[in-house]
């Protein structure tokens, strides 16, 4: 690139002192302009390199799979071990009045393996009414139950949204709970109302899953949260110069400097 050559000196010292200062002017803006030149060539070639490198580690791990499978599926000679260790405890509360009675029941078993540790809850209460359970004839008894399952893993997991294994946590929680019984010719009846959910959590991200469906998650990967709707109780901000507001109708301002 060819700079402009200083202007010659004429004209009085004024004239002389505007031409150096507009000189000096357009040297500071080609100046400028190459150097953000310089910046953008320099940012492409980053850009380019970073996406071949990614290239070639998604190529690698394609291969890696591949090969993976094959050996998997012709392999003449299996070798398999791994420790494992199983703790179980229990807790029995029971309390009985006048009013009724109350039970309280909690089993928790941990599994230790190499892969990871798994540790499953079982949490049960029940309440009955002394009253109903006196009235037991009738069609109708006032117990009250609550049972939750759930579990919690960590170690050595497996991504379901891309199959790749991660260091992290997942947890599993099955609750119910149920009102008034019914009970009918002798058998009671739990009307059970269930749900279940599911948190995976590693070093790049999280999901929520319910019933098999991916509700939402974070990924390292692109940096960007993943919902299906949102609910803004008050405002959301973009940054630290926009925000959306709701604060006396719905409105867009600016709240920078």
């Amino acid at each position: 690139m060819s700079y402009e050559l200083p202007p010659q000196i004429v004209g009085t010292p004024e004239q002389q002192l505007a031409a150096l200062r507009d000189y000096l002017v357009r040297m500071a803006r080609d100046l400028d302009r190459a150097q953000a030149s310089e910046t953008a060539i320099v940012s492409t070639a980053q850009k380019a390199a970073a996406k071949s490198q990614e290239k070639t580690a998604e190529e690698i791990k394609e291969r890696a799979a591949t090969l993976k499978a094959l050996i998997l599926k012709n392999a003449d000679e299996i070798i398999a071990y791994a420790d494992r260790k199983v703790e179980d405890y229990n807790s029995l509360y029971v309390a009985q009045s006048d009013f009724g009675s109350y039970y309280e029941v909690i089993e928790t078993q941990v599994e230790t393996t190499a892969r990871g540790a798994i540790e499953s809850y079982h949490y049960e209460d029940l309440i009955e009414d002394a009253q109903a359970t006196a009235d037991a004839a009738q069609s109708t008894a006032e117990m009250y139950r609550t049972e939750l399952n759930g579990q919690i893993r960590r170690g050595v997991m497996e991504d379901p949204l891309t199959g790749t294994l991660h260091l992290g946590i997942a947890i599993s929680e099955s609750l119910s709970f149920t009102g008034q019984t019914q009970v009918k010719d002798g058998m009671t009846y739990y009307r059970l109302t269930p749900g279940q959910t599911l948190g995976l959590y590693t070093s790049t991200g999280w999901q929520f899953w319910v019933n098999g469906q991916l509700c939402g998650y974070f990924s390292s990967a692109d940096n960007m949260l993943h919902v299906a709707n949102i609910i803004a109780d008050d405002s959301m901000r973009f940054g630290t110069g926009w925000e959306i507001t709701t604060t006396g109708g719905f409105g867009l301002r600016y709240i920078g400097g």
